[in-house]
């Protein structure tokens, strides 16, 4: 084999570059994403750890607190449901021929017109 020719087939095809620039940019972009996210990620961790969720129990337990005490003043009314069955008594509607002629009417009007149509 002449020089020529050994040096041809050493030099690597331009379709190889290609290949190797976008395996080398894949990676690089996947490095600074675990080098930059990972970090935000952590951080993010630990605020909601020792900050957030604290504050949360906190409030909760403080509005509790005010809420114990309101309860004790008379200030709110108690939680507790208490119903008498005349509170929840269901009437029937009357059934008077002014209320069934007003329901032939509307009944006429509205039938033709379809649902979105007045």
């Amino acid at each position: 084999m002449t020089r020529e020719k050994q040096v041809a087939t050493l030099r690597p095809s331009s379709s190889s570059v290609r290949l190797l620039a976008e395996v080398v940019g894949g990676t690089t972009a996947e490095c600074a994403a675990v080098c930059c996210c990972c970090p935000c990620g952590l951080m993010n961790l630990l605020v909601l750890a020792t900050c957030k969720v604290p504050v949360g129990l906190c409030r909760k337990a403080l509005r509790r607190n005010r809420r114990r005490r309101l309860l004790k003043k008379g200030l709110l009314p108690s939680a507790k449901c208490t119903s008498d069955d005349k509170d929840f008594q269901i009437h029937p509607a009357p059934s008077s021929a002014e209320v069934m002629e007003l329901d032939k009417e509307m009944f006429d009007q509205f039938y033709s017109g379809g649902f979105w149509r007045s």
